[in-house]
């Protein structure tokens, strides 16, 4: 299968194909991989070509680190030192216990933690910085091509830099189907956002760097008092934007090409004045109809989307958004407005991290 103007084969995920994937990436080459989180543009993270082809594929700044990706046969500290790609002997005891704890409690799943890498790791994976994010995902088709290839796989989403993730092969293939090819076919991701990323102290203390597909009291639950939860230093706009400790924090990003602007009040005490008149509303949830009807008696042109049905239904909410936003970048709108949600539980606030850096606040 193959779509206009893409070079790009969609393999489907079959035996015979999956070593098609797999020569591809052991020859320097770099692929579409599905993962539960987002589709990424995955190649070996032990070769220079190959993280280099990264990097010119997606026009992605070389200061921005890259996670690598392992099989989760190496659930442990003790076998990602024994294969060369942390350097455990930089690790305290603690930092070590609390490391271990996240991998048997998330792998495989949506969390990168962050460790000192091994020398072998090169630098342009990780930006010149002394530590590496790796995450094992979970999707069998990841973990397929990860076991029968036998490299540590860096992964970052497959699209343009600082726009929106890919949750559907179909997404690769409209970013970056001039430049790959293959992709293999994985379905939509079941997830739809980002992983968590984590950072362990010395004291074994765990913070998180990104919000994302692992919720605060999914690592409460698992690590108790250890459990530190935000880095006190990430908030937006962050010092990581402008000098990132793991990928995914820049100030912009996530964004649509059309305007996009985010409302972090009461949106019924909204400034119509300052909105375009062809208009896109996307909110939590379904907005009342004495809003919606605000609006439309001021545009004569706006659409509502929503991401979930309610609060507690922060997981559908995840895996639309990036969905929603590649619609609403499609529509004739002039501008998006998006209303933040609030809310602290689940993968609600990973959705806001996303919204948030995708947007311009409206002032």
């Amino acid at each position: 299968m193959q779509t206009p103007a893409s070079k790009t084969k969609l393999l489907n995920p079959i035996a015979e194909n999956i070593e098609i994937a797999v020569n591809a990436l052991k020859s320097g080459d770099v692929i579409g991989l599905p993962t539960e989180t987002v589709y990424g543009l995955a190649g070996n993270a032990l070769s220079d070509e190959a993280v280099a082809k990264i990097f010119l594929f997606k026009s992605r700044p070389s200061f921005d680190p890259l996670i690598v990706h392992v099989p989760e046969t190496l659930k442990s500290c003790e076998k990602l030192h024994d294969l060369n790609l942390i350097s455990i002997s930089t690790m305290t005891a603690l930092q070590i216990e609390s490391s271990n704890r996240l991998m048997e409690s998330f792998w495989p799943g949506p969390l990168t933690i962050i460790f000192p890498k091994h020398p072998r790791i090169s630098d342009l994976v990780t930006s010149s910085l002394e530590t590496v994010g790796l995450r094992s995902p979970a999707h069998p088709v990841a973990q397929e091509v990860l076991k029968r290839s036998g490299l540590p796989l860096a992964a970052p989403s497959a699209n343009q830099f600082g726009r929106i993730s890919p949750t559907k092969a179909e997404h690769v293939l409209a970013e970056l189907g001039a430049h790959l090819n293959y992709c293999l076919e994985g379905g939509e991701c079941s997830v739809g956002l980002e992983s968590t990323i984590c950072s362990v102290d010395s004291e074994g203390s765990v913070n998180i760097l990104r919000p994302g597909g692992v919720s605060i009291e999914a690592l409460q639950k698992a690590l108790g008092a250890r459990f530190h939860g935000l880095h006190s230093e990430l908030g937006l706009p962050s010092i990581a934007a402008r000098s990132p400790i793991a990928p995914g924090l820049l100030e912009s990003h996530y964004a649509p090409r059309k305007p996009m602007y985010r409302w972090e009040g009461n949106i019924s005490e909204i400034d119509f004045t300052k909105l375009k008149n062809r208009l896109s509303v996307l909110t939590p949830f379904i907005l009342s109809a004495d809003i919606r009807n605000k609006f439309l008696n001021v545009f004569s042109e706006v659409k509502f989307y929503h991401l979930a049905e309610n609060e507690n239904d922060s997981v559908q909410g995840a895996k639309t958004l990036f969905s929603q936003l590649r619609d609403l970048d499609k529509s004739d709108s002039e501008m998006i407005l998006c209303t933040i949600p609030d809310f602290r539980s689940g993968l609600w606030p990973a959705i806001r991290d996303r919204l948030t850096r995708a947007s311009k606040k409206l002032s």
